[in-house]
């Protein structure tokens, strides 16, 4: 798997990043899934798609005000398992409660704006140099 893991206490930071990409691994059951998540050009809402076939996302739902809500545009349902994974690590990421065995990946794109991380530090952090100046 490429890209690099995110510590748990900056993953929410990354995921609401602005244009994240990134990976969710059961270590324990080695499942994964891959999410996308954009912001709306002016709201303060975030678009959630999952990875359900090589280079296809679709849409499970938003993130408004920190919540994750499954919305009726949504074509997977909200019993599938890639959607509830989605919904409970988020929720367990804002408590600081997510177990040890769930890794977050970034997929070498920076969590803001996109473009490939090159500089080590970014690669750490998930954000280009330019752009995480916008989150401190």
């Amino acid at each position: 798997m490429k890209g690099h893991i995110i510590d748990h206490s900056k993953a929410v930071e990354f995921i609401l990043g602005g244009k994240s990409l990134f990976t969710f691994l059961n270590t324990k059951s080695d499942n994964r899934f891959t999410y996308k998540v954009k912001k709306h050009k002016i709201d303060d809402v975030y678009f959630v798609s999952v990875l359900t076939s090589p280079d296809v996302y679709q849409y499970i739902g938003m993130i408004k005000n920190q919540e994750y809500t499954h919305t009726r545009k949504s074509k997977i349902s909200k019993e599938s398992q890639s959607v509830r994974v989605f919904d409970f690590v988020f929720s367990k990421l804002k408590t600081a409660n997510l177990p040890e065995f769930i890794e977050i990946w970034h997929e070498g794109k920076c969590g803001k704006c996109g473009r490939t991380l090159t500089v080590p530090s970014s690669i750490k952090s998930g954000f280009g140099p330019e752009c995480i100046k916008m989150f401190k």
